[in-house]
């Protein structure tokens, strides 16, 4: 499944939302800008899409006095100083520009992406929140807030994403960390709503495609999640998703071959190998090929068992046999033999027989089998032990 959308989409979007904020939302509120002033914010700007942040932010400097009250020169030297990883004198003129416009949204978010900056969490959220008061039509403070949110609670997270998209029906991002939790969720439709208009206005977007293939093969669109995938790996998209997603859609329609080469092209790592082997199983099954399908379907049984399943009833043997339910102790043993285990249950039963339930010939039998799962090197002592015990009990 594709990522949430999390606090690493930070930079991207800080210099989409504070290059619009901080320089264009000031200049259009200042009047009367001189051909010098113009000429200034040109080569700023020359700098800033270029990316130069040292030389912007030693530009403003050069031009534009520190003590500044102009609100544009001081958006302008706070916008250069953050990108630049100058936080403190970004800081300090965010703050100056507060001081005149409480309620300036640049403002509020420039400060927002500095505490962020720093790591600090809780108070990037409450500017954000901030800035929500001050403009709750605002898409990218939700988005924030929504990548701030994504380990938390999956209420929360939810409810800024779906705020965001309702804001900014568009937004890629968005769009893929809400039709994911849809996905997730198996709310088809839901997911169908959210991806079709940002797949509209951006088609070439392949983690938007990538969500579109479940949603293809819950609405019974073989032919179309066929063609999704098949573009997506066209342009080079051979994620796990893309590859299972497409395997599952060939399998539906009865393509087992192509199936099963899209599931041995997965990388184990990145899936449960029990799903995955039972996968290249049926595909096998479905070619008729039940030789080799069987190792796939031995290893999907030992995939899906917990190493710990022995160990589980080794303890509910122990538990019966302490309220002296001694049969019920010994057929959860036995059950415990039917998975991997170090031998010790042999033991337990054995033990069992000998001291519980008075049969020699049992007790003799399964410290037999015990004393074949030791070491000789390193356990010389305890078959010695076992070895008399049956002698003991053959008297």
């Amino acid at each position: 499944m594709p990522p949430k959308l999390t606090e690493k989409t930070f930079v991207k979007d800080m210099k989409k939302l504070l290059f619009i904020a901080a320089i264009l939302t000031f200049h259009l509120h200042a009047f009367g800008q001189s051909k010098s002033n113009a000429a200034q914010e040109q080569q700023l700007l020359s700098y800033l899409q270029k990316q130069d942040y040292a030389a912007a932010s030693k530009y403003v400097d050069s031009v534009y006095q520190e003590n500044t009250n102009d609100p544009v020169q001081l958006a302008q030297l706070a916008y250069a100083h953050l990108m630049a990883g100058k936080l403190l004198k970004s800081e300090a003129q965010y703050l100056r520009i507060q001081q005149q416009h409480p309620n300036n949204l640049a403002a509020i978010q420039g400060l927002a992406g500095i505490s962020l900056k720093r790591g600090n969490i809780k108070k990037a959220k409450d500017y954000y929140r901030e800035a929500i008061r001050v403009d709750s039509t605002n898409a990218l403070s939700y988005k924030q807030l929504a990548s701030l949110s994504s380990k938390g609670p999956q209420d929360v997270y939810l409810a800024y994403l779906k705020k965001a998209n309702s804001l900014d029906p568009g937004d890629a991002e968005v769009a893929v960390g809400l039709g994911n939790l849809y996905v997730q969720k198996e709310e088809y439709s839901q997911a169908d709503a959210v991806l079709t208009p940002a797949i509209r206005a951006d088609s070439s977007n392949l983690r938007l495609l990538e969500l579109k293939m479940p949603v293809h093969i819950a609405a019974k669109k073989y032919e179309d999640a066929v063609a999704t995938g098949e573009h997506l790996l066209a342009q080079g998209d051979s994620s796990t998703m893309v590859l299972n997603e497409l395997g599952k859609t060939y399998f539906l329609l009865l393509q087992y071959q192509k199936a099963l080469n899209c599931f041995l092209k997965i990388d184990k790592k990145e899936m449960s190998e029990e799903t995955l082997a039972y996968q290249v199983a049926q595909s096998y099954r479905g070619l008729r090929d039940y030789k080799s399908a069987i190792p796939y379907l031995e290893n999907s049984i030992r995939e899906g068992i917990s190493s710990k399943t022995a160990s589980y009833y080794g303890v509910l043997g122990d538990s019966f046999e302490r309220i002296n339910k001694n049969q019920e102790a010994n057929a959860a043993y036995k059950e415990g033999l039917k998975f991997e285990n170090n031998g010790s249950l042999y033991y337990n039963i054995a033990l069992v027989y000998e001291n519980k339930l008075n049969d020699k010939k049992n007790a003799i039998e399964y410290y037999t089998l015990y004393q074949k799962t030791l070491d000789q090197n390193k356990q010389a002592k305890t078959i010695k032990f076992i070895k008399s015990k049956i002698e003991e009990l053959k008297r």
